[in-house]
């Protein structure tokens, strides 16, 4: 049972990676746009070219835009928003195509080797870009040199993973070089989209095979070499005549190990109005720390069933804390390379039992207490003073008993006088809450001048008694009288006399 609820929650995890709004909210989807563009790497560009390509997403761009570059300046930009029509088809039932073209001329900046960029850019915030190798020659010049780019974002890594780049220079496929730093200067001048090789910097040469219709190439980088953190990936070209490209540049993570959850909370609380905070923040991945991480709350033992709340901004869990129960609350952090870690923290929230409180004609009564009652028809029972926590007091029941038969519930009553008044009675209240805690009173009473009531002494009964009080005292009397004159005949009577004999 319990490898069942791990692979389970496991599970879950995955699903919330692959939803970044977690699964606690039921809105519609809202993945990241889709950029294509229609014409292949390392495009001859003469004069004018038309380039054309396809957008795809919920709804319109809020940005779509293109820029070329020229070694690693930006020499001519637009905005596409306009170029802009739907295609009478979606690729998905819930996505748009929208079709884009626009006019390049190059021929004012040839020789050129160029890289043109389109950026698209969603209403929530979420960006792609797509990227195409562009030569423009000119007459009487030489080799261009190469260019190259990521086939891909890498993001974070985990274990062995495989990275691609697309290498070319005017003649077709080239060689490549790959270098990973940690320098805190070149992770500065990553947040351009070029940059110039650094000095520094260590090259690896490309040794994997060619793959994919566009002849990329394609390596394996072990990532456990490497301490978790945050490095630089750059690559570039290098062509036959040793001429190189302006590196292509990507902040990547290394996570190569699992996070750790935490849960602060009680363990014992007593049933109360308002909610129980549950605190994950404590949560951290080695390295990362809680940023990136995603919060997976499952709670059993509750009315309601099992309760899921999850999300990158769920740190904290809140339970109704007027529900008594033994509950179970599970933590699950996932981070951004998979690797999650499990908590369980058992509590229990016990009920305050109420205190109940009996009054009769507005005079409160002691258990075990005894009442005489004036010889009325009826008398007014009350349990309103009663006291529980203040989320069970309004659900408070009182049941009214007589000589131990129930007879009726409510907070006010009528308590009518027994038709049998011979002898005494007994009034139980009883309370109880809606979590079947209890408390109970029972007094002892009587109508006034009756043998109902408790104080009452019947007169007949009671001359008969004095009279035997009476004769019992003549008695006593009489006996210690007779002692008397006992005493006092043998104090005068004389002693024989005794002789001596001689």
């Amino acid at each position: 049972m319990v490898k069942g609820r791990k692979w389970c929650i496991l599970a879950l995890c995955g699903l919330i990676l692959l939803t970044p709004t977690g699964m606690g909210e039921s809105s519609g989807n809202d993945d990241p746009p889709q950029l294509i563009i229609d014409q292949g790497q390392g495009l001859f560009v003469e004069g004018n070219q038309t380039i054309t390509g396809s957008y795809v997403d919920e709804e319109l761009p809020a940005v779509l835009s293109w820029r070329i570059y020229s070694g690693l300046e930006i020499i001519d930009e637009g905005d596409l928003q306009s170029s802009l029509s739907q295609n009478a088809h979606s690729v998905e039932s819930s996505r748009t195509t929208w079709a884009f073209s626009f006019e390049l001329n190059l021929s004012s900046y040839a020789p050129c080797s160029c890289l043109l960029e389109i950026h698209a850019t969603d209403s929530s915030g979420q960006g792609e870009v797509a990227q195409l190798i562009l030569f423009a020659q000119d007459e009487g010049m030489g080799q261009l040199p190469p260019r190259i780019i990521f086939d891909e974002e890498s993001g974070q890594l985990t274990g062995t993973v495989t990275l691609s780049a697309s290498s070319l220079d005017d003649d077709g496929v080239i060689g490549a070089q790959w270098a990973l730093s940690d320098d805190s200067d070149i992770s500065m001048s990553c947040i351009h989209t070029w940059i110039a090789a650094p000095e520094s910097i260590t090259w690896n040469n490309v040794s994997g095979v060619l793959t994919g219709p566009m002849s990329s190439h394609s390596w394996s980088l072990d990532t456990t070499n490497y301490e978790d953190g945050e490095y630089s990936l750059l690559v570039r070209a290098v062509g036959e005549d040793g001429l190189t490209s302006p590196c292509a540049c990507q902040t990547v993570g290394i996570d190569n190990h699992a996070p750790t959850a935490m849960i602060d909370g009680p363990t014992e609380v007593v049933e109360a109005s308002g909610v129980i905070q549950f605190d994950g923040s404590g949560s951290s991945d080695q390295h990362w720390g809680r940023e990136g991480l995603v919060f997976l709350w499952v709670l059993d033992g509750g009315a309601d069933g099992q309760i899921i709340e999850s999300g990158d901004d769920y740190r904290t869990f809140d339970v109704d804390a007027s529900e008594s129960g033994n509950y179970s609350l599970s933590l699950t952090v996932a981070d951004n390379a998979g690797f999650s870690d499990s908590v369980i923290h058992q509590f229990n929230i016990s009920n305050q039992d109420p205190v109940a409180v009996l009054r009769i004609g507005g005079q409160p009564l002691e258990d075990e207490g005894v009442v005489t009652l004036a010889d009325e028809d009826h008398w007014l029972i009350e349990c309103s003073d009663s006291t529980d926590t203040d989320n069970d007091k309004p659900s408070l029941t009182c049941t009214w008993y007589i000589d131990g038969e129930p007879i009726m519930t409510g907070w006010e009553r009528q308590l009518q006088c027994p038709d049998d008044l011979s002898e005494s009675h007994t009034l139980m209240l009883e309370v109880t809450d809606n979590d079947g805690g209890s408390d109970t009173i029972t007094v002892t009473f009587g109508v006034q001048g009756t043998p109902s009531d408790p104080m009452y002494i019947d007169e007949e009964e009671d001359a008969g008694f004095w009279m035997l009080m009476m004769i019992i005292a003549g008695i006593l009397v009489s006996i210690y009288l007779v002692f008397i004159l006992i005493r006092s005949y043998g104090g005068h009577s004389s002693t024989i006399p005794k002789w001596k004999r001689e």
